[in-house]
């Protein structure tokens, strides 16, 4: 299945970006950082909010990038950002609670279940 291409604001379903993920895709947790300590998406890199904009010279342009938030309306606000930026990006429906509720799984920062 591929999840490239997608048009400005589209999302994916929590087990289409995990799919996605263990593509190859980039996966962002967008927050604050007590809240990604206390659970976040295995292999989901930590990007606070107001820091986004320092994060584009470490993405691959050529990797699609997957944006997951606790708060949905903030993660669209961010892909939004990085589509207009030129990446390929989707976010998350429903963020990091529809991904607990699909029954995937969220880790703490030392790797254990969260």
């Amino acid at each position: 299945m591929s999840f490239w291409g997608h048009k400005p604001g589209a999302t994916l379903s929590p087990a289409d970006a995990a799919k996605a993920a263990e593509g190859g895709a980039q996966l962002l947790d967008i927050g604050k950082p007590s809240d990604w300590f206390a659970g976040h998406v295995h292999g989901a890199r930590l990007v606070e909010p107001e820091l986004v904009d320092m994060e584009f010279d470490s993405l691959a342009k050529d990797k699609q990038v997957i944006v997951v938030a606790r708060d949905p309306e903030l993660g669209a606000a961010v892909a939004m950002m990085l589509h207009q930026h030129g990446f390929d990006v989707c976010s998350v429906d429903g963020g990091v609670g529809a991904w607990k509720s699909a029954g995937l799984p969220l880790v703490k920062a030392d790797g254990t279940p969260a």
